[in-house]
């Protein structure tokens, strides 16, 4: 009777461990190889999606250039450069908004690169021209605002080398 009462204690045990075993066997059997595409194709397609970049960025195609570093960073979200270029491309493209956030992004991953700080000082002073130009479209000429607007106008055109085509009167 002692025999009994054990066979019928391990019974549900050896139950569970059955379904178990089945349950893994099927899961492994759904899990199909072939689905799974290994670590080196992945690395191979990034490592081409690069070279497209590059290519385009050194040839100043600069839609295709935001397209492949944007495909880029879908797969390394964490690619300082990659950001960095999209934001020079968006800037070529006088896209200083997107410009902005694009070196934004890349100083979130590397906050001390002198290059993306120095980009991302440039493009803040374009778009705040474009603010002061604003500002002097909507004051009269006496208004001493339009006269500070042209001011700051003149200061970042010489900062920057470029002519906003703006004239201050004495």
């Amino acid at each position: 009777m002692t025999e009994k009462i054990n066979l019928r204690i391990g019974y549900p045990k050896m139950k569970h461990f059955k379904l178990s075993f089945l349950l893994l066997i099927v899961l492994n059997a759904a899990c199909n190889s072939q689905n799974i595409k290994p670590n080196a194709n992945i690395k191979t397609n990034t490592i081409k999606l690069q070279q497209v970049a590059d290519t385009a960025y050194d040839n100043e195609i600069w839609e295709d250039v935001i397209k492949y570093y944007s495909k880029l960073t879908n797969k390394t979200p964490d690619d300082a450069r990659a950001w960095y270029r999209i934001g020079n491309a968006y800037a070529h493209l006088n896209q200083t908004k997107s410009a902005i956030d694009a070196y934004q992004t890349a100083l979130t991953i590397n906050p001390n690169d002198t290059m993306i700080l120095h980009n991302m000082g440039i493009i803040q002073l374009q778009e705040s021209t474009k603010t002061f130009i604003t500002l002097k479209e909507y004051t009269n000429n006496n208004d001493p605002l339009n006269i500070r607007s042209r001011l700051v106008i003149n200061a970042i055109s010489i900062l920057l080398h470029k002519e906003f085509k703006i004239e201050i009167e004495n």
